[in-house]
């Protein structure tokens, strides 16, 4: 038996590397689309921008058109899996802020850069909040020296 041609194999469905957020709300960032030696399906590897995936940086595989699929979920029809714009995520709360660091790091690093030498190490997260909502609260300064920080990395990565 011969190995298959370019010719031979089914379309790909590549999934664009990026930012990608489940339906559920957990952050993930697809690293590459492969193939399946066995079957020949197109394969998404991504990985959890949280929990141990943050820590470890595990890799999962899903099939692409999985990856890809809308289907009705918690009750409304929507994406698996949306992909989000570095650039334009609202930042808001911690889950959100740590997967977009690891990912802003991670687009450095494929370029040879080392974001917290290059640049400068993202703003530390605040200690001192009473948690009463204060005007002026020490978590908006954090959001927006953080806003000014992915601007800067945008601009290296």
């Amino acid at each position: 038996m011969t190995a298959p041609t370019d010719q031979d194999l089914p379309p790909l469905n590549a999934t664009p590397p990026g930012l990608y957020r489940h339906h559920k709300g957990g952050w993930y960032e697809v690293i590459e689309t492969v193939r399946c030696s066995e079957t020949l399906q197109g394969m998404t590897v991504y990985r959890a921008l949280y929990g141990q995936g943050l820590a470890h940086g595990g890799l999962w595989v899903r099939r692409s058109a999985m990856f890809h699929e809308t289907a009705r979920f918690d009750g409304r029809e929507q994406p698996r899996f949306a992909r989000h714009d570095p650039a334009n995520v609202r930042l808001a709360d911690l889950p959100t802020v740590h997967a977009l660091i690891a990912h802003l790091r991670q687009l450095a690093r494929l370029r040879g850069l080392d974001l917290d030498t290059s640049l400068r190490p993202p703003p530390p997260e605040p200690t001192t909040c009473c948690g009463r909502g204060c005007n002026g609260c020490v978590w908006d300064g954090f959001y927006e020296a953080l806003h000014r920080w992915r601007t800067d990395a945008l601009a290296l990565v």
